[in-house]
C-alpha cells in the first residue's frame, strides 16, 4: 500500500478539524436537562393535584418517578458502557462531567434513602435538600460549559431551598409548586435554550 504524505494544507485542515471536534465536545446539548426537568416538573404537579383531589393512590406518584428515573439511568449506562458510544474527542471537561453525574445520582439516592428512613419526607423538607443538590449541579455545569444561564438556574434553586426551609410550617402541599417552579426555571428553560444553541452553532 502506498503511503500518503500530508502536505501543509492537509495538516492544517486536520488540526482545524480536531479543534472543531474538541470545541463541540466542550458543549452540552441540554437534552438531559430537558428530560429530567420535565419528569420532575410533571411529577411535582401531579403529586400536588393528587393531594388536593385526595386521590387514594397519591402516594405512588413518586414511585412512578423512581421507575422512570431507573429506566433513564439504565439506558444511559447501557448507551455509554455496553455500546461504548464515545465522542471523537475525549476532553477533560467530558470526563469531569461524567464523574460529576455519577456523584450526583449517588447523592440523590442517599437523600431519598435518608428521607425515607428518617421520616423527613412527610414535611416536605426533602425538596429543600433536593433543590440544593440541583443548584450545585447546575453551578458546576455552568462553569464547565461556560453557559451562564445555569448560574441563574442555580441561584433560583438555592433561593427556592432557602424559602422552603424558612416557610416549612406554612407551605404544606404548596412545597411541590415551589419545587416545580424552581425546576422549570432552572432545568427546563436553560435546557431548551442550550439545546437550541447547540444545534444552531453546530
Amino acid at each position: 500500500m502506498e503511503d500518503k504524505n500530508f502536505n501543509p494544507v492537509d495538516s492544517l485542515n486536520l488540526i482545524d478539524s480536531m479543534l472543531k471536534q474538541a470545541k463541540s465536545a466542550e458543549k452540552d446539548k441540554g437534552a438531559d436537562w430537558i428530560v429530567w426537568g420535565w419528569l420532575l416538573f410533571i411529577t411535582s404537579i401531579t403529586h400536588y393535584i393528587s393531594i388536593k383531589l385526595q386521590w387514594e393512590y397519591r402516594g405512588y406518584v413518586w414511585m412512578g418517578f423512581n421507575v422512570c428515573a431507573a429506566i433513564l439511568i439504565l439506558y444511559t449506562v447501557l448507551r455509554s458502557v455496553v455500546f461504548k458510544r464515545k465522542s471523537p474527542v475525549r476532553t477533560y471537561t467530558n470526563l469531569l462531567v461524567s464523574r460529576l453525574t455519577l456523584a450526583f445520582f449517588i447523592s440523590l439516592g442517599v437523600i431519598f434513602y435518608g428521607t425515607a428512613v428518617t421520616g423527613l419526607q412527610s414535611d416536605g423538607l426533602v425538596f429543600g435538600f433536593l433543590l440544593q443538590l440541583y443548584a450545585f449541579w447546575m453551578f458546576i455545569y455552568a462553569a464547565a460549559f461556560r453557559f451562564s444561564l445555569f448560574y441563574w438556574g442555580a441561584a433560583i434553586n438555592w433561593a427556592g431551598a432557602v424559602f422552603i426551609f424558612y416557610s416549612k410550617e406554612k407551605l404544606g402541599a404548596e412545597v411541590l409548586l415551589v419545587h416545580a417552579l424552581c425546576v422549570g426555571l432552572g432545568y427546563i428553560i436553560p435546557g431548551h435554550i442550550a439545546y437550541k444553541k447547540f444545534y444552531r452553532n453546530k
